[in-house]
């Protein structure tokens, strides 16, 4: 009997242990699936915003953004709470443009050709491109847990997601990058450059004939609504040729 007084005690030290053992390395999977997961939502979000700054900028405010949002905070802490899985700096944004693939590219190539060469006819640059194609991958790096045992304490992972985005490229930075662009196939827009003359015409036509002060040659407002859209009253200042 007395031999067998701690035998219980024993298998209780080894199967704790053993569980102990489990726990920790069930938290550390749960913890790579959770990578797996932001680097999911990281991709969709940074395809979208890609997208819409589209080249005005480049892509380390984008990667600062979302290494910010979706990677730095403790929920990545080793399951024995001394290290970091996943740093901000250890994620990655790999990031291109180009035209769509497929038979989609050549249809847009063919119907933007007259347009370009109308738009380079009237002095005026035309800058759709097919370029619209968005696609690239995040990139997130996690530490080896040397806290742990064997693999986890050696096992150096790369959670790579993919994304790919077909959106139109054609999107403009405000009011005046669309003139410029629409300015090409507008064969009025030819006039812009006698502007400055025709304001100091106006003054003494105006006398004879008043509407003549509001006329512009060549102007393009593209973010103004004509009065006659809005309804009765003046909701807008009237239009100024400079």
């Amino acid at each position: 009997m007395k031999r067998q007084l701690g035998q219980s005690m024993t298998e209780f030290a080894l199967a704790s242990g053993f569980l102990t053992l489990m726990l920790l390395g069930l938290w550390t999977i749960g913890s790579y699936q959770e990578i797996q997961r932001r680097a999911i939502v990281a991709a969709r979000q940074g395809s979208f915003e890609l997208s819409w700054q589209g080249a005005r900028a480049g892509h380390e405010g984008v990667r600062n953004r979302l290494a910010t949002m979706h990677f730095d905070d403790p929920a990545f802490t080793s399951s024995t709470g001394y290290s970091r899985l996943v740093e901000p700096d250890a994620m990655r944004l790999e990031a291109r443009s180009g035209s769509a693939p497929g038979e989609s590219s050549a249809a847009v190539d063919l119907l933007l050709a007259p347009l370009r060469t109308a738009g380079g006819f009237l002095g005026s640059g035309f800058d759709l491109r097919n370029e619209g194609f968005r696609s690239g991958a995040i990139i997130v790096n996690a530490r080896p847990v040397s806290d742990l045992p064997a693999p986890f304490r050696d096992l150096q992972l790369e959670f790579r997601q993919p994304f790919a985005l077909l959106s139109d490229g054609w999107n403009a930075s405000g009011p005046s990058h669309v003139a410029a662009r629409a300015g090409g196939l507008a064969p009025s827009h030819v006039l812009a450059g006698v502007a400055n003359l025709w304001i100091g015409l106006s003054a003494p036509l105006g006398l004879l004939e008043p509407s003549l002060r509001q006329f512009c040659p060549g102007l393009m407002e593209p973010d103004r609504v004509p009065e006659d859209r809005l309804g009765p009253g003046r909701a807008q200042p009237d239009a100024s040729c400079l």
